[in-house]
């Protein structure tokens, strides 16, 4: 039934995907799971002024069901893969809840090379398709981060969650911190201007080492201009969570959410260092986290954290597993797809030692 399936289906690549985001709402309504980093409020923009990647777009009878930004990387190994950004990182892609597993056939009989998905969920709906669509499939790496599943109250959360002696050690930080002025929790409300809110963020990034080292968003004026556009485009689709830690008015710590459906993935934080002793970016994520109890139909927050996390993981102690994949087209042969896979995971053993070694030198945080 599958193989009859994907011959009705039309694959094809679009380079400026703003022009599909009426159909590609459309699919976000029925997807088969939700992929809000993924979503078209926060893609087209990155789309517009990075112009480095296509929309990999899967229909039947001129309906998207299938939708997901690819790079073609020329570096050995040469393969196709999901776009990542310094904002945007995720390989799930938006899929009909119906025709999933048929539109990832058609997309992988249409390659012609080997497919590489990166920080995908590695259990649940869209992993069942993806390894039923797949002829051959390599787990490149494969881990859990952090995440809350809110359930019940905040309260009986953070009794149970965080041990004493660190809950009497947040309320001191907060009670320290509030004697240095009027200190206060603010989130973005519905139809209020996002502008100072994304602006804010964006400062408090620059002001500290990522500014330093030329990694901010600021950094870089086309993605600062891209997220500007993300967050009003977000927020005026009602899928943006905004939260400001505010000391006499000024923010000190800033974070960001995407929300679609009961799904929920952190974005950007950032804090004022000169208040690092008081862990502003700490008590914002337990206000943050105390937000998405308040809502009621919340019920997973990803934090979008690397492995061992040494803040948010004594946090938020619910995990999600995650993976690489290293996914076979129908037309790239046993040996070739073997040898793509040696060949990135040397790469990338090769990379994170270089990357450990640059650090124990020099010393720095990871971005």
């Amino acid at each position: 039934m599958l193989a009859e399936t994907w011959t009705l289906l039309d694959v094809e690549r679009c380079g400026q995907p703003a022009a599909l985001a009426g159909d590609w709402t459309d699919l976000v309504s029925r997807a088969l799971v939700p992929a809000g980093l993924n979503a078209p409020q926060f893609l087209c923009p990155l789309f517009t002024h990075l112009k480095s990647a296509e929309l990999a777009v899967v229909r039947s009878d001129g309906q998207m069901v299938m939708a997901l930004p690819v790079s073609r990387r020329r570096a050995p190994p040469a393969l196709l893969a999901n776009w990542v950004t310094p904002l945007s990182v995720s390989g799930l892609p938006h899929l009909d809840r119906n025709l999933g597993q048929a539109a990832l056939d058609a997309f992988l009989r249409r390659e012609a090379a080997p497919v590489m998905l990166t920080g995908i969920p590695a259990d649940g709906p869209f992993w069942d398709a993806l390894q039923a669509a797949a002829p051959r499939l390599t787990i490149l790496d494969r881990w859990e981060r952090a995440a809350v599943k809110p359930t019940g109250t905040f309260e009986d959360w953070f009794e149970s969650n965080i041990d004493r002696k660190r809950r009497k050690e947040y309320r001191r930080l907060r009670t320290r911190l509030s004697e240095q002025g009027k200190l206060e929790c603010r989130s973005l409300k519905p139809g209020e201007d996002v502008e100072p809110w994304s602006s804010a963020l964006l400062d408090l990034e620059a002001r500290g080492w990522k500014g330093a080292r030329g990694t901010a968003l600021k950094s870089t004026a086309s993605l600062a201009t891209a997220f500007a556009e993300i967050c009003r485009g977000l927020h005026d689709a009602g899928k943006l969570r905004f939260w400001s830690l505010v000391l006499d008015g000024r923010p000190i710590a800033s974070l960001f959410a995407v929300v679609e459906g009961s799904s929920a993935w952190l974005g950007k934080i950032a804090h004022d260092e000169t208040f690092a002793k008081f862990s502003p970016g700490v008590l914002l994520i337990l206000d943050v986290t105390e937000a998405f109890f308040a809502e009621g139909n919340i019920t997973s927050v990803d934090s979008c954290a690397i492995p061992n996390h040494p803040m948010i993981d004594h946090l938020w102690r619910d995990r999600l597993a995650m993976a690489d994949v290293l996914v076979a087209a129908a037309n790239v042969g046993q040996r070739r797809f073997q040898l793509t896979a040696a060949a990135e995971l040397l790469r990338r053993r090769t990379r994170s030692q270089a990357r450990d070694l640059y650090y124990a030198l020099t010393r720095r945080h990871r971005s």
